[in-house]
This record gives C-alpha cells, sequence and structure tokens, in this order.
C-alpha cells in the first residue's frame, strides 16, 4: 500500500510539470523580400500607425540607408549562418546577385543574442552606410516560419527622448535559397 501510495504520488506531481520544447533556433539563412511594413507608435502614441502593402514604399528620413527607402516586394536581402547582405542591385550574367551591403571583401556579419527556449532573440548587426557612417540594427525576432520571417525593430525616437517611440515590424517572405 506504502509502495502505491509513493507512485501516485510521483506521478500526480511529475506529470504535471510543464516541459517546454526549445522550438527556439533560428533559421534565417535565405533570400528574402518584405513583403509588408507596420509602423506602430507605442510610447505616447501621437503619430498615426501605418501599414505599408503591395506597391507602396516606406520612407523614413531619420533612419541610415538603405532602411530610409523600403520599397514593398522591392527590398531585398539574404541572409546565410553567419552573415547579411541587403538592398539587391541585379544578377551577373552567371546568375549571382548582386548586393549594395555587404558583399565580399565587405561582409555584413549579424549575431543572434538573447535566444532561449521562449524567445527567438534579437538579430543585430553593424555596417557601413554608402556616406561613410558606421550603423548598428537591431531587430527583435517576433517570427521565424519555413517561408517567412518577421523582424521588429528595438524602435527609434524620432523627436528626441520625450517624444513618442516608433517601432518598424518587416514581414519578411522567403524567395530564394
Amino acid at each position: 500500500m506504502r509502495n502505491i501510495l509513493l507512485i501516485l504520488f510521483i506521478v500526480f506531481f511529475a506529470g504535471c510539470e510543464k516541459y517546454i520544447m526549445s522550438n527556439s533556433t533560428v533559421t534565417l539563412s535565405g533570400k528574402y523580400v518584405v513583403s509588408k511594413l507596420e509602423v506602430t507608435y507605442v510610447d505616447q502614441n501621437t503619430g498615426r500607425d501605418s501599414l505599408y502593402t503591395l506597391g507602396t514604399t516606406y520612407i523614413n528620413r531619420n533612419a541610415s540607408p538603405p532602411f530610409d527607402s523600403i520599397k514593398i516586394n522591392g527590398f531585398k536581402l539574404h541572409m546565410d549562418y553567419a552573415s547579411i547582405r541587403m538592398q539587391q542591385l541585379g544578377v551577373t550574367s552567371t546568375g549571382r546577385d548582386i548586393w549594395e551591403y555587404g558583399n565580399s571583401p565587405n561582409e555584413i556579419f549579424y549575431y543572434i543574442w538573447n535566444n532561449t527556449g521562449y524567445d527567438l532573440g534579437y538579430l543585430q548587426f553593424d555596417y557601413t552606410t554608402r556616406s561613410g557612417y558606421s550603423q548598428r540594427v537591431t531587430f527583435h525576432i517576433e517570427h521565424d516560419g519555413a517561408e517567412s520571417l518577421q523582424l521588429k525593430s528595438v524602435g527609434e525616437w524620432p523627436f528626441g527622448k520625450f517624444g513618442p517611440k516608433r517601432v518598424i515590424t518587416m514581414y519578411l517572405t522567403r524567395i530564394g535559397p
């Protein structure tokens, strides 16, 4: 009888424990196009939220290129397991992509931080703009699907520290390997 109570006690308490599956391994490799972009004001809500879809262009005079002008279904980026390329300019006669940012020998290396079982983490990279300024970009990885990726900026304060916080969410669709 004592053994049965012990077994029931173990099954009752151990069986109710919630286990988490480690489904937060990000697989960012692939060629993506921005298929939708959403701008949200979060702190003081003084600006209008906006949604950019097919045929529109998001323009942000406060951002550094190439993020100052993002054409929906025209802005492309490519990630492999360590580097990122942005703003596709064209394709060579051999079928190789030409990128404005991230072409060899000026690769842009990214890293993922704060990736846990509960959170996909943050994507961060440094790059040099056309005008020679070094720029750091940080996105929260909200969704990493088989054919899609959702990145949310950590925010910017276009009107200073007392103004509203603006967050940009990019919805990307995988278009190639």
